[in-house]
């Protein structure tokens, strides 16, 4: 199995947005869309709030048939500290599942100031274990 980057940098989500709770996470819940919309093409992101950057990718099986993969989709960032309980963040995580013939993305949405932390974001797919495919961000200060 491989997996490939399709498109990466600002996006906005199209259709609804909706917050799944994980008290795991920084911000306490993950953001899920229906789909995306890639406005810029960029790994340079100048933070501001409300802005979505991230990637969509695609799998190459040699199954003809559809499959279901289940992969995990890790964003490694600078240290996020989330101001009510005081948990330190480093990276986000989520497992996910998708069909083989589907167009997949992932994406962080800043919210809050706290998040607008500049470095190196990486996005990576892991699959069985193993990142196939990763894109790093730079978020720089404008």
């Amino acid at each position: 199995m491989k997996i490939n980057i399709v498109n990466y940098g600002i996006c906005r989500a199209i259709g609804e947005t909706k917050k799944d709770i994980v008290p795991e996470s920084a911000t306490g819940y993950f953001l899920h869309s229906d789909d995306m919309e890639f406005l810029q093409q960029t790994d340079v992101i100048y933070p501001k709030l409300g802005m979505s950057f991230g990637i969509s990718y695609e799998f190459e099986t040699e199954s003809k048939e559809s499959e279901l993969v289940d992969f995990i989709c890790r964003i490694r960032h600078p240290k996020l500290t989330n101001p009510g309980n005081k948990e330190v963040f480093v990276e986000t995580s989520e497992e996910k599942d998708c069909f083989s013939d589907e167009l997949g993305f992932d994406f962080y949405t800043i919210e809050f100031d706290w998040e607008m932390q500049l470095g190196e974001w990486i996005f990576e797919i892991l699959y069985d274990g193993k990142v196939m495919c990763s894109k790093t961000f730079s978020l720089e200060k404008f």
